[in-house]
Formats: C-alpha cells, structure tokens, sequence
C-alpha cells in the first residue's frame, strides 16, 4: 500500500470546493502558531476571504523558541484542517474546513531579518496574537534591532520600531492590534508595556506618539473551545480526508470574538459581513461571564481532574463528585460575585456552558488546560475568591479549596508524578522554592502560601490569616487523603 500524501498545495487542486489564492498578500502578521489561534483566527480569515473582499493572508510568527508548529506550517504550505464537531441548537454539527489564509510561518529566532522586511510591507496592517496569559508581561530586556526580543511585548515594539523608521513616522502606516489573550484590558496592558519597553530602550519620543496616534491597541475577548490534535482519532480521520495533516484541528462550532475598537475597525476587517460570531462593543458583560465561569471551570478543573486521575473535560462533567464541585462553586461562590446585570443571565450561560463541556465529541485534555495554570488562575479565578471575602465577609470554601488544589498540583515540580508541568522559568522555580521544604509544619505551609499570595495576587498591603491558614488546612488534607477522599470530605461540611 502507498503511503498516504500529506497535505500541501499540490494536493488541494483535488480537494472540491476549496481553493488556495496565492495572490492574496499578507495583511496580518500572527504572533502565536498554536492549536487555538489557527483554528480561531486563521479559520475566521479563511471564511472572511471566501466571503467578503478582504483578500488577505497571514503570516505566524513562532512565539518561542521552542514552539513547534512553524516547521510543520511550512512544510504544508501554510495549509491545516479544522473539524468543527458539537451540538448547535439541539443539532448536531460535523463541518470540514480546509484553513488555507496563512501564506508563511516564520521562527523570528533565526528569520528576524526576513520578518522585518515582511514589516516594511505597506498592506500589512493587521497583528493578532495568542500567547497565554504569560506573554502580555514586562520583561527588561537589551535591545537589538538585529535580533528577536524575547518577550511578546519586545517582539511588539521592535517590530512596530522597524515600521516607524522605514515609513518615517508616516501617521497612516500604523498597525492595529488585536491580542486575543484571555487578561483583563489585554490591548491597553500590551500598549503600557510597549510604551515602558521604549522607554527602556530609549526609543525617539517620536516613536512614542506615533505608537499612541497612529496605532490602535484593542481590547478583546475570545471564545472557542480547541482541543487541538486528536491524537487517539488521527489515523481514521486521515483515512476520511484521504491525506496525512500533521496540524490537523479539532473544535466545537461555538465561536465569539468581541472587539474594542475604532468604529472603522468593523469596515476594515469585515469578519460581521462574513457570517460569523463576531461583536464590536464593549467587551465587559461577555468577559465577566466567559473569563469567571467558563474559563474560571477549566482552570479549577484541570488540577482537580488530573489528581483524581481524569484526563478530558466531558469524563469530569460525568463525574459525579467532580461536577457537584464545580457547579456550585460557580453558582454560589462565582456568580454572587458578579453585578445584579450579569448574575441575572448567568444560569442560562452556565447551562449552555455544561453542554459545551459535555460535548462528546470533543477530547478536551485537562493537561492541554493546565498549561500556565498559575497565571490562569490569577486572571480567571482569584479575582471571583478575592471578590467573594469583600462582598460577604468570609470565606468561600471551595474556591479556597481549588486554590489548595493548584498548589499541590505543582508538587509536579519537585516530585515524580504522572503529569507534566508546564510554566514559564519563574513560577517553576517559585514552586521549586515552595517544595523545596520535605515535610514542611503547618505554619511553614502558611507562610510560604502567604508569601505567594501576598507577592502575586495582592495589589495592596493588607493581611489576610484567615485565607492563608484555610488554603494551608487544604493543602493538607489533600496530602493525607488524596484528592478524590479530601473532595468528599469538603463537600461533607456543607
């Protein structure tokens, strides 16, 4: 039997119905090559030029050195699949899309110059990006105009620094950028960080203003749940296609991105025209909803699932401890957090959330989930715990419960365990600090919790014992009974 070919563009000319247009030029540069972003806005790209006149294509750029996927991007010519599989309004949905709207991937570690002449292009205008929670983050770093930065932010400023030069301040070659990762005013923060890069680097005052007035920062929201690869189903889907797609995509067909920005902006980037899920306003009711409940889920999920020996989202919906825990942490610990407007429609987006989750179709990995946990959990959950104490004046159990869980979690740092961690240098290394200690005393524990609380989630100076001794008592537990055990003990108080 032949080998199977994969996917490229010499293969597409068979595929009915789809079609590559190399002529298209590249008008967005995409910092981030990852599952989500290819199947959110490389797929919404695709559609936008099969159903408007954007005629534009993009260009990944590879986030850090050891992302993976710009290799394989190029090998297939830019080209990937994406199976949209799920319910939508009691019907079920199994769509094909062959993405075909990226033109090159680049790894700027070793391509920076042949990035930055892609920069002096005039039609390129458009940067989106995906890079976790982690990558909208200061770094001090040197600067060197024939290098990569390291940090997303530098990556940012050096290359608008590149077309600020080439187009001598040109007011109308500025860029809008649109960051698609999941922090609160996440294209406000990047700018603040783009701005403090400058002037670390001691950028012309000029660059400054032509940063503020001629580039446009929005802020986002960004909705889809993305498996990714289906590796235990690869084989059999490849025998359907009739081709081999090393970057092949799974997703639910639920989609929603909202977008702060320029009137101009829906005209510009007709995603709207397009048919698809796609909002120009004001992203505060639909984050509140989507980053406290949905995301806060997955964040508090992944651990607890992955210590109870669960490894995708709709095994723990079916799980019975699993789901008590998680629904009424969301609908009694959460929700009360959230103003009178979006409580009021809550339940209703709880439910339909459940059913996302419970998509059968879907092997949602919890250690997918998992990368980043820290800083997830920091943006997605802390914020409804910390709101939880003010507004009521005590404790919220089981959200102190799942902050208990996150640590002992990361013992995976210091200990064999079956589950890789996954973080950024610091917070690995803050969690090796952390274990370091073998057998540590109750009040070691509490220290060393009110240490991390008071460094990385506290804005103020305030103490708060209470917090950092019932965190402690559950971290303990879990260790002296396990985590399914320590579950059922909690849910036994109440």
């Amino acid at each position: 039997m032949s080998e199977m070919k994969r996917l490229n563009k010499e293969l597409v000319g068979r595929l009915q119905g789809d079609r590559v247009d190399e002529a298209y030029p590249v008008k967005v540069l995409q910092i981030g090559d990852g599952n989500f972003i290819r199947s959110f806005i490389d797929w919404m790209i695709s559609v936008m030029n099969q159903k408007t006149d954007f005629n534009g294509r993009v260009a990944t750029v590879q986030a850090l050195p050891s992302d993976l996927a710009t290799p394989l991007i190029n090998r297939q010519d830019g080209l990937f699949t994406l199976l949209l599989e799920g319910n939508v309004d009691g019907e079920f949905v199994k769509e094909t899309h062959l993405v075909d709207s990226i033109a090159k991937g680049f790894n700027p570690y070793e391509e920076w110059e042949s990035l930055l002449k892609l920069v002096q292009e005039e039609q390129v205008e458009f940067l989106f990006s995906n890079t976790t929670e982690a990558g909208i983050v200061y770094v001090k770093e040197g600067f060197d105009p024939k290098q990569c930065p390291k940090s997303y932010p530098g990556k940012v400023t050096s290359l608008l620094y590149h077309r600020y030069k080439y187009f001598e301040g040109d007011k109308l070659k500025g860029w809008t950028i649109i960051p698609c990762e999941l922090i609160e005013d996440n294209g406000k923060k990047l700018k603040q960080i783009c701005i403090q890069i400058a002037t670390d680097w001691d950028l012309p005052d000029d660059f400054v203003k032509w940063l503020n007035h001629a580039c446009s920062f929005c802020n986002t929201l960004v909705d889809r749940i993305v498996p990714g690869y289906p590796k235990s189903k690869a084989e059999g889907i490849y025998q359907e296609l009739g081709y081999r797609d090393d970057l092949l995509t799974v997703a639910e067909p639920y989609h929603l991105f909202v977008i702060e920005g320029e009137k101009e902006l829906e005209s510009k980037l007709p995603l709207k025209e397009a048919g698809l899920n796609v909002k120009f306003d004001s992203i505060n009711m639909y984050r509140e909803l989507k980053v406290k409940l949905l995301n806060g889920a997955h964040t508090m999920l992944a651990p607890l699932g992955i210590l109870c020996g669960i490894d995708i989202v709709s095994k723990g919906m079916k799980d019975k401890g699993i789901f008590q825990f998680i629904n009424l942490t969301l609908r009694k610990e959460i929700a009360v957090t959230l103003n009178p407007e979006i409580e009021a429609i809550s339940e209703k987006y709880i439910e339909q959330m459940y059913d996302r989750f419970s998509n059968p179709y879907l092997d949602h990995k919890l250690t997918d989930i998992s990368l980043n946990s820290y800083s997830k959990y920091k943006a997605r959950v802390w914020p409804s715990l910390y709101a939880y104490m003010k507004n009521h004046e005590r404790i919220p159990q089981r959200l102190t419960f799942s902050f208990a869980t996150l640590l002992y979690f990361y013992r995976g740092v210091a200990e064999e365990v079956e589950y890789k961690i996954t973080d950024d240098e610091w917070t690995i290394m803050s969690f090796q600090e952390f274990y370091k200690v073998k057998n540590q005393s109750r009040n070691q524990i509490v220290n060393s919790i009110k240490k991390m609380i008071e460094r990385d989630f506290l804005t103020t100076n305030e103490e708060l014992p209470e917090l950092y001794e019932t965190i402690a008592n559950y971290f303990i537990l879990i260790d002296k009974l396990g985590m399914k055990r320590a579950l059922t003990k909690l849910e036994s108080r109440f």
